[in-house]
Order: structure tokens, then sequence, then C-alpha cells
């Protein structure tokens, strides 16, 4: 497969994998956004310079499609390019490889441009516009940034948080990647242990910084094809900062044993 914009390759390190010797959620987003920072970077505006100039991106929206996790020890290519770039808003696309060059999974994000100063968006400049635009094809064609809504029935966990230093990054704010790192600490064992990650999508609506307190809401819906887990992030207030829903399918049967470290 050809390579679009740009691409490096990572090794699945120890302190990324969970108990399945997989890649965690959390930990696969991580190398997603590192690789998207390294693409500014490679285009001429690291994260001093956007510092430097009290500008900054913040994600709003995220939608990845699994096909499967990497596991502990596999290099795996991440691949992302620039699909817009006008006015406020940027489309970024992802697709992560394995070391067969087979594609495992795709992604699609919509970043706003900030004023950090104003904490507010702002234009993109003219000469970054044209740095960033690729014009390439989609990794996900259509992609409207839907959301499920929120079920009925009982809340399957509810528990309040407070962002901390190690939440927050060179925004000012939590770092994108932590909402994603919080819901999975409620998704329940028999889902996250034995069943497969499908499909992840997260929508912010509101920052929060360090002090904040939030709750944490989580909702399980079951489907046909697995389980759908809903967390609704809020302020004491109950106005909802972020949602992210993320889309459990059965394992295969030779795919059920769960690995263990040795001791």
């Amino acid at each position: 497969m050809e390579q679009i914009g740009y691409e490096e390759r990572r090794k699945i390190s120890y302190f990324q994998v969970d108990g399945n010797r997989l890649i965690t959620p959390a930990a696969l987003f991580s190398h997603l956004q590192e690789g998207a920072i390294n693409h500014s970077d490679s285009l001429g505006y690291p994260v001093e310079y956007l510092t430097e100039k009290q500008m900054g991106w913040a994600v709003i929206n995220w939608h990845l499609e699994v096909e499967r996790m990497p596991k502990l020890g596999e290099t795996i290519t991440v691949q992302t390019w620039c699909e817009k770039c006008r006015r406020m808003q940027a489309i970024r696309c992802f697709r992560v490889l394995d070391q067969k060059n087979e594609v495992i999974m795709k992604g699609i994000s919509r970043w706003i441009f900030m004023d950090l100063e104003k904490r507010k968006p702002a234009n993109i400049p003219d000469e970054m516009v044209l740095r960033y635009h690729s014009g390439q094809e989609s990794a996900i064609p259509g992609e409207k940034f839907f959301m499920p809504k929120e079920v009925e029935g009982a809340v399957a966990a509810i528990r309040p948080l407070v962002i901390t230093r190690r939440d927050t990054d060179t925004n000012g704010h939590a770092n994108n990647v932590k909402y994603l790192e919080w819901a999975m600490d409620d998704v329940p064992d028999e889902i996250y242990d034995r069943m497969q990650l499908a499909d992840v999508r997260i929508v912010y609506r509101k920052e929060c910084v360090r002090g904040d307190e939030v709750i944490m809401k989580t909702f399980i819906h079951s489907q046909d094809d697995g389980k759908e887990v809903l967390t609704f992030i809020t302020d004491r207030e109950q106005t909802i900062l972020a949602e992210v829903a993320t889309l459990w399918h059965e394992k295969p049967k030779a795919a059920e044993k769960v690995h263990k470290i040795s001791r």
C-alpha cells in the first residue's frame, strides 16, 4: 500500500498493553496523537512554535474502526494526513498497518484551531492551510461524526473524578486521550476481557482543566452484533463535557484465552 501523507513505525511496548497483552485503547490513541504532532513538526509547526504564538489544535471528534488491536512487541505503521483544512477546522485521517502491511484500523478526526490566550477558535493562517491540506481520500468516506443517543435504563457505573496534573497537556486542559482512558476504567471486565473492541467514537463539547470535578456516567446497550458502552462525562451542573462510545464484538473462539505474564 502506498504511503499517504506522513507515516512512522512504532513498536508496542510492555507499559502500553493490558492483561491480554494487547495495546490499551488509550495507548493506541496516544500513538495516533503522536503521529499527528510529528506530522505537524515535519510541516514546520512544532509544539514549541504553536505555544510561542499562543495557538494550538483541539480535537472535537474521533472515530476509529478497529479490525484488531496490535499486541506486545508488534511493530505497527501509523499513517496520517490532513484530508481538509479550511477556516477554523481540519479533518485528519489515520491508518494503522501491521507488519504484513495490512490495515488493522482506520480513523478520522476533526480538529479546531485555537487561540489559547482567548480560549476561542481562530482562523487557520493561509500558509498553514496550504501546508496541511492534502485533498487526499478520506479514511472513512462520508463520515458525519454522529454519536449514539443515551439509552434508557439503569446506569452501569457512576463516579466522580477530579482532573489532576497528569491529565493536562500544553494546551492547559485535560488531554483528549485521557477521556478515553477514564471511560475504559468503567467498561465491565466481562466486556473488556472477553470481547473485542471494534469501534470508538468520541465527541468533546467543553474543555476541563486541573482541579475540575467531573462525573462519569456509563450505560451498556446490547446489540445484535455485540455490546455498546456509552460514557457521558459531565460537570457538577450536568453539562455534558464529552461522550465516549465503544462497540465490542465477540472474540473468535481461538482468541478467548487470556494470556498472563509469568512472574
